[in-house]
């Protein structure tokens, strides 16, 4: 996704767009007294799945140390920057859950927050050392605000600081964010609002379905442990052996926020995306199906004996017309549904070594 919207730069030297930088916040005191080794293969770790969100819309310029560089156009930063610090903490949250390690390194992650800058202006590319690098002042810019004032004037550590220049740049409305303003002794006052992440994302993340809100709820008790329930509802080589009908069941990337499961059904293709993430607990997808769009929340709950609750709710997402169509064509989904959650609870069952079925029931 070129940032230079496919003009050869020698017709166009200076560009205009967007300059984002993702920071890791508190590596460096994360970094004292911890295991080197295991800290930096859980900073590589982290910035991957920054990286790889952001990619997703923006240009990587370069890694720099704990922090990622981006320049481009995106009319959805914020939705952009929320996603991504959604992928940031889903994948702090499963290393945190997969580690048995009691070093200091893995047991101090939940230590480390993200924070982003963002900025709109002018930047030349310049090769420098054989790599391409963007320079201007608007780039100094971006740059001198990772250092600023933002936690200790707002108590918001996991932030979005963006300057005025890249809310117009952005069309945002101003009336709803944080005034925010820092002083630079080389480049003067940069005035500028601020987004509160982990809230941004409570409210970007509410895709989890209620039995108030499903349409259809399915729930049972199977033997098998959460992890092991977790596991086949979420990894693509496990679903297809239990998705009935399935033949070919493929992922795009490392599940989390944003991440697509292609599920094929001989000539048939549903894309399901998820909506919300969080590991071990519950996550929400959004699939088209024959009956139109829906939503769906995948949830597993551990039992004092070890055991699990499973449970799965659907919604209709396409509004009154849907609802319609469901009413005469509903059974056949019904149907469906129902056979692949029992389908789910033998396979976990037979898994775990068990021998007792899901029994699991419908509600309308």
């Amino acid at each position: 996704m070129p940032w230079r919207d496919d003009v050869p730069a020698v017709n166009v030297p200076v560009q205009q767009g967007l300059l984002v930088i993702a920071d890791i916040g508190g590596y460096t005191r994360y970094l004292s007294g911890v295991e080197l080794e295991h800290s930096h293969d859980i900073l590589a770790d982290l910035l991957a799945a920054v990286s790889a969100r952001l990619e997703s819309r923006l240009v990587l310029v370069k890694l720099e140390g704990d922090a990622v560089f981006c320049a481009g156009h995106t009319a959805t930063l914020v939705e952009d920057l929320t996603d991504c610090y959604g992928s940031f903490a889903n994948r702090q949250r499963t290393i945190v859950l997969n580690t048995t390690c009691a070093c200091d390194a893995c047991r101090r992650i939940p230590d480390l927050n993200l924070k982003f800058v963002a900025h709109h202006g002018s930047f030349v590319e310049h090769e420098v050392a054989g790599r391409t690098e963007l320079m201007g002042p608007d780039v100094i810019a971006v740059h001198r605000m990772l250092k600023n004032s933002v936690p200790e004037r707002t108590s918001i550590n996991a932030y979005a600081f963006l300057s005025s220049a890249c809310v117009e740049g952005l069309g945002l409305d101003p009336a709803g964010l944080l005034p925010h303003t820092e002083h630079y002794e080389d480049i003067g006052e940069l005035s500028g609002f601020v987004l509160d992440m982990e809230e941004l994302l409570r409210t970007h993340d509410d895709r989890r379905l209620t039995d108030e809100d499903a349409l259809l709820v399915y729930s049972a008790e199977v033997s098998a442990s959460p992890g092991r329930v977790w596991r086949a509802m979420t990894d693509a080589q496990e679903q297809l052996r239990w998705r009935v009908g399935a033949t070919a069941v493929e992922t795009d990337r490392e599940p989390g926020v944003g991440a697509k499961t292609h599920c094929v059904h001989g000539r048939t293709a549903i894309t399901q995306e998820i909506v919300a993430w969080h590991p071990e607990s519950h996550f929400s997808f959004a699939e088209r199906n024959p009956l139109g769009p829906c939503l769906y929340t995948m949830e597993v709950e551990p039992r004092a004996d070890g055991a699990s609750r499973v449970t799965w709710r659907i919604a209709l997402a396409g509004g009154r017309a849907q609802r319609l169509l469901y009413r005469f064509a509903g059974s056949r989904m019904r149907d469906a549904l129902q056979a692949n959650f029992d389908s789910f609870g033998s396979f976990v069952e037979d898994e775990s070594g068990a021998t007792a079925g899901a029994g699991g029931t419908a509600e309308s």
